[in-house]
C-alpha cells in the first residue's frame, strides 16, 4: 500500500502532535499500524501518513455501507419507534400498524433525536433535487425518493454504485466527473458520516459548493473527535476507525473547513444518537476483539445494558457541554446565499 506524509493539518495546516501511535484497525482487519496527529486548538484528528489515492480502494472491499438496505422499515420495533417518531416531528407518514410499546418508546426523546437523523432533519413538507454524496447502496436515496425528492448519488465503489442504479438511481463515480459530464444544482446536498473519509475536505467542500443551487444548503453527520466515547476509549474509540477515516473532526474544525470552504454554518450540535453501539464495539476493541463490523458479535444482556445507560450518561453529559455528544450534525449554506438572504 502506498502511503502519504501529512504532518500538517488538513485543515489549516499547522502542525500537530501525535496522539495515537501504532493504532490497529480492530473494526474490518485492515492491515498495517497508523498513527493520528492532534491540532493542539481545535482537537481534529487526521492519520499520518494516509493512504495513497490508489490506495484506497484497498480500505473499502468489506465495507459495510456498500450493502444494499432493503429491511421494510415499518416492521420490527425500532422501526416502528422510528417511524412513529418522524411522523410526530417532521410530519413523515406513519406506519400503517404500531404495538403499543413501539408508541410509547417513540415518545423517548433519543429515539426521537435518532429519527430525525435518519433523515438528516429535513421536513417531510420539502421537496426539490437532492445529492447524496457517498451513497453507498443507495440506502437515503430510496427513502429521499419516496418522500418526494428527485434524488441522484455519488459513490466510487462500482458495488455499491451497481447496487443503486439497479433501482433506477443516477450515481456518479465522483463530483468531478459529475461537474464535467453535466451542469446541474442541488437544493440539498447531504453528506452522511462522508467527511471523514476525505483526504482533502475542503477541496471536496468548495467543489460542493458550486452544485448547491441558491437559497440551498449542505446537511452532513460525521464523527465528533472531542465527544465522550472518544475520550474515554481513546485509540480505541469506534469513530476513529483507522485507516478509513483519514480526518476525524471536532466542531471547531468542521467549522474552520466549512469557513474556508465559503460556507456559514446555520446549525451546528453534537448528538448521542450513536452512543450505546459505539460504546459496544469500543469497548470490544479494547479487550482485543477483531475485525467486529465483519463478525458482529452479539451483545451479551449485561453489555446491552451498560451501553444504554452510556448513552443516557452521554446524554446527560451533553447538556453541560454541548460538544460531548457523539457525533457531530451541521448544516451550513454558502456565504453568498448568506448575503442575497439578508
Amino acid at each position: 500500500m502506498q502511503l502519504v506524509e501529512v504532518s500538517n493539518c488538513p485543515i489549516d495546516s499547522d502542525p500537530g502532535t501525535v496522539r495515537y501511535a501504532s493504532v490497529h484497525d480492530a473494526y474490518f482487519g485492515t492491515q498495517g499500524r497508523w498513527n493520528y496527529r492532534q491540532h493542539s486548538q481545535t482537537g481534529h484528528l487526521w492519520i499520518d501518513p494516509r493512504p495513497a489515492d490508489p490506495s484506497v480502494s484497498e480500505l473499502y472491499t468489506d465495507y459495510y455501507t456498500h450493502a444494499a438496505e432493503l429491511t421494510d422499515v415499518s416492521t420490527g420495533l425500532w422501526q416502528q419507534a422510528i417511524s412513529l417518531a418522524l411522523s410526530a416531528r417532521l410530519g413523515y407518514p406513519p406506519p400503517e400498524k404500531t404495538g403499543m410499546l413501539a408508541k410509547l418508546v417513540s415518545h423517548l426523546p433519543s429515539v426521537g433525536a435518532a429519527a430525525e437523523l435518519e433523515v438528516m432533519r429535513i421536513h417531510a413538507s420539502e421537496s426539490g433535487r437532492m445529492l447524496d454524496v457517498g451513497c453507498g447502496g443507495g440506502a437515503f436515496l430510496r427513502r429521499m425518493r419516496k418522500a418526494g425528492w428527485v434524488v441522484a448519488g455519488t459513490e466510487p465503489d462500482p458495488k455499491a454504485a451497481r447496487l443503486a442504479a439497479q433501482e433506477g438511481f443516477t450515481v456518479y463515480r465522483s463530483l468531478e466527473d459529475m461537474i464535467q459530464e453535466r451542469e446541474q444544482r442541488f437544493d440539498i446536498i447531504v453528506l452522511g458520516h462522508v467527511i471523514e473519509h476525505l483526504p482533502d475536505p475542503i477541496r471536496t467542500l468548495i467543489m460542493l459548493r458550486s452544485l448547491l443551487d441558491t437559497g440551498g444548503r449542505l446537511v452532513l453527520t460525521t464523527p465528533n473527535a472531542l465527544g465522550l466515547g472518544s475520550r474515554i476509549f481513546g485509540a480505541s474509540w469506534r469513530g476513529l476507525e483507522p485507516p478509513r477515516h483519514f480526518n476525524v473532526f471536532s466542531p471547531d474544525s468542521l467549522r474552520q473547513a466549512l469557513n474556508r470552504a465559503g460556507f456559514h454554518v446555520e446549525r451546528m450540535s453534537t448528538d448521542v444518537r450513536l452512543a450505546r453501539g459505539t460504546w459496544f464495539l469500543s469497548y470490544l476493541a479494547r479487550a482485543g476483539e477483531r475485525e467486529l463490523e465483519i463478525t458482529r458479535p452479539p451483545a451479551h444482556r449485561l453489555l446491552k445494558l451498560v451501553g444504554y445507560a452510556f448513552q443516557l450518561l452521554e446524554a446527560g453529559a451533553v447538556k453541560l457541554k454541548s460538544t460531548l455528544g457523539e457525533e457531530i450534525f451541521c448544516v451550513a449554506k454558502a456565504d453568498s446565499d448568506v448575503g442575497r438572504a439578508k
